[in-house]
């Protein structure tokens, strides 16, 4: 099932495990999948708060892909930090271009 939603928040646990809690992102939209759990995620994961993600088997922040699917609709893997962070900066500078 296709992902078009925003992150309405991120909840970690101690083993580092979480869940993206997700919200649609249009009235009467479709997110897909209500939650996206994962076993580890960067550091810097509740960074997603409030940020939108679409995507299938791979989970996009705008034009990067963040993470993909691990098998299962609601299980996804993060890529690794660096990529991650340079997609979150990439999210935010485009944000800041179009103001």
């Amino acid at each position: 099932m296709a992902i078009d939603a925003y992150v309405a928040y991120v909840e970690l646990r101690e083993d580092g495990s979480g869940t993206l809690h997700l919200c649609d992102r249009i009235t009467n939209g479709s997110r897909g999948q209500s939650r996206l759990y994962f076993l580890t995620a960067p550091h810097e994961v509740t960074a997603l708060n409030g940020l939108p993600l679409w995507g299938g088997d791979g989970i996009m922040l705008g034009d990067r892909e963040i993470a993909r699917r691990d098998g299962s609709y609601t299980q996804i893997s993060f890529t690794e930090r660096e990529q991650f962070l340079a997609a979150v900066a990439e999210y935010h500078a485009q944000r800041r271009g179009k103001r």
